[in-house]
């Protein structure tokens, strides 16, 4: 699960002024538009003009993605088969992980059956002789900042790395990971593994953007596309047909949310555009209503051990759908559930527990929420419903919400995309 929220949002959020001043003229390469979703497409254009130009407003952030870049250079390839564990089907390439909140039972000789800890993640987890949850992470932040990097320098050394990182992963037959996650969130009396498993593989949406800025390298073929998308439609297909997959669309909570972005994103991947918009157009009764209440609040996610803690996470997913929405013509941030539930009132639930009163905050549920999630989220809420509170919120809570130029950061997959208009500085 996502720990927070990056210290800058990317590039989307850019000051409009610095935009409207950019007039350089660009090769056929340079206003190719990337194929990405997970910020918006015209302004990561314009970032990539920039920064082959020498902007001088740019600069910092190239410098601070080529640095995360040369250090992914030193790393992998990474592949399914390198964990000693079998899985059930006693195939290496079928992805597995345990269950990130179960635990042996102390109080049984032989710890079994696990038991379930809710949000206390088993360390074994991420022991990458057993499952594949640490590899996985890793694979996707070494090729997102390396496509990051040749995306805003054209070096190509940048790009052979991360497309050799793909196909490892993905396409070469003795490497590749089978497209499903059938055997995620395993644990010792459940060894074919559970629905909530699919959320470890929600990072495949940035897989799918980091393909859209390699497109146009000249080590990227079409025979890799193919293999690509072709992957992407099979666990797509397994996503929407399967026993798990089934449930964990089903979920009513976060996970069901963080299932549609994930099924989204794939399906615009894979071409499926008329697929991604019903997914969008349904999530305004399967997501919206019914997980928020008519006052704002997420039952399912207070009820948890770190009520707050998810009900930020929820609220997160909400906005990512939403974005995505914004890019295929699916308004969801004015949906209005029968009962008054919308995402605004979602939002606004959580800002008014963490600030109960102008100039008292309650630490405590800041703190489990968190500063680098509910920041985010309100500045974005603050462009789109044109809100100035949400700004004065991020003022008391001192969350600095002068988006920047930003295309770097240690966790990547939590870079939303947004509004181009840059929200005002005091």
């Amino acid at each position: 699960m996502f720990n927070d929220i990056p210290k800058l949002i990317f590039t989307c959020f850019m000051t409009a002024t610095v935009l409207s001043s950019v007039a350089y003229s660009q090769t056929s390469s340079q206003n190719q538009r990337p194929d990405v979703m997970l910020w918006r497409p015209e302004v990561a254009l314009q970032l990539r003009q920039m920064a082959l130009a020498s902007d001088p407003n740019v600069m910092q952030t190239v410098k601070d993605v080529c640095k995360e870049a040369d250090d992914a250079l030193k790393v992998g390839p990474f592949s399914v088969t390198d964990k000693t564990f079998v899985p059930p089907s006693a195939d290496q390439h079928d992805f597995s992980t345990i269950g990130r909140y179960w635990w042996p039972d102390p109080t049984k000789p032989d710890g079994l059956p696990w038991i379930r800890k809710d949000g206390q993640t088993n360390p074994e987890y991420f022991n990458g002789s057993i499952g594949d949850t640490q590899r996985m992470l890793e694979m996707r932040t070494a090729v997102n900042a390396l496509a990051r990097a040749w995306y805003v320098t054209d070096n190509e050394p940048y790009a052979r790395k991360a497309i050799q990182l793909l196909r490892v992963w993905f396409i070469n037959p003795d490497t590749r990971m089978n497209p499903n996650a059938k055997y995620a969130a395993r644990f010792p009396g459940h060894w074919d593994g559970k629905s909530w498993g699919i959320h470890g593989t929600r990072h495949l949406t940035e897989i799918c953007d980091s393909v859209g800025l390699l497109t146009h390298s000249s080590a990227w073929t079409d025979a890799d596309s193919k293999a690509m998308r072709d992957w992407m439609a099979t666990y797509l297909d397994w996503l929407l047909t399967s026993e798990n997959g089934i449930e964990e669309g089903n979920t009513q909570n976060n996970h069901g949310t963080a299932f549609d972005w994930l099924v989204v994103r794939l399906a615009v991947f894979c071409g499926k555009v008329d697929l991604a918009k019903q997914v969008l157009q349904t999530s305004k009764t399967k997501r919206i209503a019914a997980q928020i209440e008519a006052d704002g609040s997420m039952p399912l996610e207070l009820a948890r051990a770190k009520g707050w803690r998810y009900e930020g996470y929820a609220m997160e997913y909400m906005i990512r759908i939403a974005l995505l929405g914004d890019q295929l013509d699916v308004d969801l941030w004015h949906y209005q559930a029968d009962n008054g539930a919308s995402i605004r009132k979602g939002l606004d639930y959580i800002i008014k527990h963490i600030q109960p009163q102008p100039g008292q905050i309650d630490p405590k549920i800041l703190n489990e929420v968190g500063v680098k999630r509910i920041g985010p989220l309100a500045s974005i809420a603050s462009e789109v419903y044109n809100e100035p509170a949400y700004h004065q919120f991020n003022k008391a809570i001192e969350y600095n919400d002068v988006l920047r130029i930003n295309f770097s950061g240690p966790n990547p997959q939590l870079c939303l995309p947004g509004i181009i208009k840059q929200a005002k500085s005091e």
